[in-house]
C-alpha cells in the first residue's frame, strides 16, 4: 500500500507541485513546461536516456486522468482502483525500461510521498 500512494503522490505531484509545498513558506506554482523539465532531471538521475525519460513521461501522462477521476469514490474503492492503475502502470514502466532501471524508477516514485495522506496498510 505504500508504494500504491507513493505513486499517487508521483502522480499528483506532476499536475500541481504547489500541492507538496504546503506549510513551507508558500510554494510557488511552477508553469508546465518548468514542472515537465524537473520531472526529466529526477528520471535522468536514476539512469535513464533521453528515450527512457520520454517514455516515463507519456505512461505517467496517461495514467494522470485515471487517477484524477478516483477523487469522487469512496475512500475503499479507491485504494482498489488506485491499486490496479499503479499496478498497470508499473507493468508498462517495466515493459518499457531495463529491469534496474525500472525499479529505480518505481521506488523513487513510492518514496516521493508529502507528509499528509493516509498511514499505510489501511
Amino acid at each position: 500500500m505504500k508504494s500504491v500512494l507513493g505513486i499517487l503522490t508521483v502522480l499528483i505531484c506532476l499536475s500541481s507541485i504547489s500541492a507538496s509545498a504546503q506549510g513551507g513558506g508558500g510554494g510557488q506554482q511552477l508553469d508546465p513546461a518548468a514542472r515537465a523539465a524537473m520531472m526529466k532531471e529526477r528520471y535522468k538521475a536514476l539512469g535513464c536516456n533521453d528515450v527512457q525519460v520520454d517514455s516515463v513521461m507519456a505512461i505517467t501522462n496517461d495514467m494522470r486522468p485515471k487517477m484524477m477521476a478516483l477523487r469522487d469514490l469512496d475512500q475503499d474503492a479507491r485504494a482498489e482502483k488506485m491499486k490496479e492503475i499503479n499496478d498497470e502502470r508499473n507493468k508498462r514502466l517495466e515493459k518499457a525500461l531495463p529491469a534496474d532501471i525500472a525499479k529505480k524508477v518505481i521506488e523513487a516514485m513510492s518514496q516521493q510521498r508529502p507528509g499528509g495522506g493516509r498511514a499505510p496498510n489501511q
